[in-house]
């Protein structure tokens, strides 16, 4: 049996709408590159506080100065993200997160997040993520690898 299920976000193909399993947010989960060397059971527990949230073109999701709240993970659409801190604006697609660092940092935004199409994304809260990172080692030992890795790159 593949461990690769298809889905179609119905709610943004006009059809009805519909919830995606554990497993499929697992699945999807996993192909963010800051969670792909966790566990099948840290990918569970990550699906389980992740919740669909749908925007549509226009939408703004956040701006700068809110407080981080939750992060998205993009499912199908396209995000764009300014930034003071650059003067072009970055736009994240399928697979990306948006909104991550301030919630890592417990900060409020430092730009803002805008979508550019309907988008369906799968959204963090940063409490929920918290209470989880307190609770499983395995993930938190994974984030500071991942990020020692970037850090490593640019060095």
């Amino acid at each position: 049996m593949s461990d690769d299920l298809t889905y179609l976000p119905a709610a943004l193909k006009g059809g009805p709408k519909t919830r995606l399993t554990t497993l499929q947010k697992a699945q999807e989960i996993r192909k963010l590159e800051l969670f792909s060397e966790a566990s099948v059971e840290d990918l569970y527990r990550l699906a389980d506080i992740a919740q669909e949230a749908e925007f549509a073109a226009g939408q703004v999701i956040y701006q700068k100065d809110d407080v981080g709240d939750a992060f998205y993970l993009i499912l199908e659409g396209r995000i764009e993200c300014t930034s003071e801190s650059s003067p072009a604006s970055r736009i994240a697609t399928t697979g990306e997160a948006v909104g991550l660092s301030s919630v890592l940092i417990r900060e409020a935004r430092q730009g803002s997040a805008k979508a550019m199409e309907d988008t369906l994304a799968l959204s963090i809260g940063a409490e929920d993520f918290y209470n989880l990172l307190s609770c499983n080692s395995e993930i938190t030992v994974g984030l500071v690898k991942y990020f020692v890795k970037k850090v490593g790159m640019s060095l």
